[in-house]
């Protein structure tokens, strides 16, 4: 959020009224009036609280340096150097040169939010329990299927090396719905970082195009650097990234010439972060069903991916679009919040 600037203010605290000073002083809300010298003229008593520091004939633009703490992950709210979270409301005063600015404490309703959200991604693992005990039984039972097979014969080297390639298969398939069920509900969660989007796209391209291509899936990248920067955690954006490309790289095991498009970009105030491939595409009617968790079009699929993405962009302030008809591919766009290069003015 932008701190606006003060407007220049030729009144003084005598030309108000007592009812209106009496008004002030009992708001809730802090409240104070900039001058046209940039100087606070007047605060009220909540002012003084929520601050905790001299206000009365202080510049507007020191107390901004010193009051406010730069966050960039918190798009609508501010930080104080106390620790508090605030919304800030600013107005010209009418017939006036000036602006009066309001601040509202809303850390508590904020938090609450923050558990909600918590609260409603348990809710969500709770729902799925009995899916999730098919889903961890199906891969468990063909390990065991498998690894009994090495103990009821003495297979040779060969057939050995098969068992064993097939057990592990399904134990690796077990170990990914644990990871996507750890990310589904500790998305958001973890330290966040601004990183350069334009980079982390090149990394997911050089660490998968090698083994895109030995598939014969084609990927191209299109990062330009002055792609803006995204305020995220680094794992959980990349895990949802590699899930995309997962997802493209399954459309494409059947077709001949698969390729894959990875790109960044910007668009009004947003960073997109798109994976589009020439696949067989989506019908229309299964677009918002296959973000639904344990719903795959694939017989091997969990059905996480695409919830998992869809929680992290959302846990980021952002969301994940789908553009996709039959036979015209598949286009897969993570749309977050580009950080401001000023946090305040």
């Amino acid at each position: 959020m932008r701190l606006a600037q003060a407007q220049p203010l030729e009144t003084s605290p005598s030309q108000l009224s007592t009812p209106v000073e009496d008004l002030l002083d009992a708001l809730p809300a802090a409240v104070l009036l900039v001058g046209d010298d940039g100087r606070v003229q007047q605060c009220n008593p909540a002012a003084d609280e929520l601050l905790a520091m001299p206000l009365r004939g202080a510049l507007w633009r020191e107390l901004i340096q010193q009051v406010f703490i730069p966050r960039p992950d918190l798009s609508d709210v501010l930080q104080l150097h106390t620790g508090r979270l605030v919304t800030l409301a600013t107005r010209p005063l009418a017939n006036l040169r000036g602006q009066v600015l309001m601040l509202q404490d809303v850390t508590e309703s904020h938090q609450l939010q923050q558990r909600l959200q918590h609260q409603r991604r348990l809710a969500d693992m709770g729902q799925m329990a009995a899916s999730l005990a098919h889903q961890i039984r199906t891969p468990l039972a063909s390990a065991m299927l498998y690894v009994s097979q090495l103990k009821s014969a003495q297979p040779d080297a060969t057939r050995r090396e098969h068992v064993v390639g097939k057990a592990m298969s399904s134990l690796r398939g077990l170990e990914r719905l644990i990871n996507d069920m750890l990310l589904f509900v500790n998305s958001g969660q973890g330290k966040l970082e601004a990183m350069p989007a334009a980079q982390l796209i090149q990394e997911l391209a050089q660490e998968t195009q090698e083994q895109l291509a030995a598939k014969g899936v084609l990927l191209d990248c299109e990062a330009p650097l002055s792609a803006c920067r995204v305020m995220a955690n680094r794992t959980l954006l990349k895990s949802a990234l590699q899930n995309l490309l997962n997802n493209a790289e399954q459309a494409l095991s059947d077709r001949q010439g698969g390729q894959i498009h990875l790109s960044v970009s910007e668009c009004e105030g947003q960073v997109h972060l798109c994976v589009r491939d020439n696949g067989p595409g989506i019908e229309p009617d299964r677009h918002e069903a296959i973000f639904t968790p344990f719903v795959s079009g694939r017989s091997a699929g969990t059905g996480l991916g695409l919830a998992v993405v869809r929680a992290i962009a959302r846990s980021f302030g952002g969301e994940v679009e789908l553009e996709s008809q039959p036979g015209q591919g598949s286009c897969f766009c993570l749309r977050l919040p580009c950080m401001q290069n000023e946090e305040a003015q």
